[in-house]
């Protein structure tokens, strides 16, 4: 079991600062504190909502502290569908913070879509070892290209347009995809690729507008660029 930071003990420890008042010591107490432990159990959104419903400056300063071991807590645990966020760093009041996490509309997207960017990603860089961010790049890819006017319009075209991806050839677009590798493909469909929208190529050398950023496959020795237009 993770440890939990316990309010009682943060705000005993506020008001035993000498010379320093509660609300003038919780402006910066979160600063001040290394968030190493998180609760497994927790729900730390349903505990952030709570700190905006209080509104006080001692419960905007408590929902830093849990959205850092909420960020904490998908690190250690690896959900990787899930996203880490800021909103407490980056807003300073309950209204912006509140607006920030208002859910955002989602993309549309057939499920048909969500399969043929899980397998082309599986086949492409589907290994257990490789990185999230590398499966993402290459379903970012695949998007960059929808939107591009040199490319087809829709993911199945774009897989399948002649010349392009080398499992479409090999057959290997058919092999099923592990769950990691549909939650990628899903979370890019949602949320967005993770390379600019010029970055349309990739391929085992470098190609097009230059190199936008490469993966070096230890275990298999190879290489993937990621390339721009």
């Amino acid at each position: 079991m993770k440890k939990k930071l316990i309010p009682l003990l943060l705000a005993a420890w506020m008001i035993c600062l000498p010379g320093v008042t509660a609300s003038a010591a919780v402006k910066n107490v979160a600063d001040q504190i290394v968030v190493t432990g998180y609760d497994a159990k927790a729900d730390y959104t349903a505990l952030m909502m709570a700190a905006l419903k209080d509104g006080s400056s001692y419960a905007l300063q408590m929902g830093a502290i849990y959205e850092r071991q909420r960020n904490l807590k998908i690190d250690d645990m690896r959900l990787t569908q899930y996203e880490k966020t800021y909103y407490f760093s980056k807003y300073s009041t309950v209204e912006e913070i509140r607006e920030a996490m208002k859910p955002k509309p989602k993309p549309s997207y057939t499920p048909e879509d969500l399969d043929l960017l899980a397998r082309i990603i599986n086949a492409e860089a589907g290994c257990d070892w490789i990185p999230d961010w590398v499966q993402r790049m290459v379903g970012s890819v695949v998007l960059n290209r929808v939107k591009s006017k040199y490319f087809p319009n829709t993911i199945r075209e774009v897989i399948y347009q002649p010349g392009q991806y080398g499992p479409v050839y090999n057959g290997s677009i058919n092999k099923k995809p592990s769950q990691r590798v549909i939650d990628n493909a899903r979370y890019i469909l949602e949320n967005g690729g993770n390379c600019p929208e010029n970055v349309t190529g990739q391929s085992g050398y470098i190609t097009g507008g230059g190199l936008y950023t490469s993966y070096y496959d230890q275990i298999l020795g190879t290489t993937i660029y990621f390339c721009y237009t």
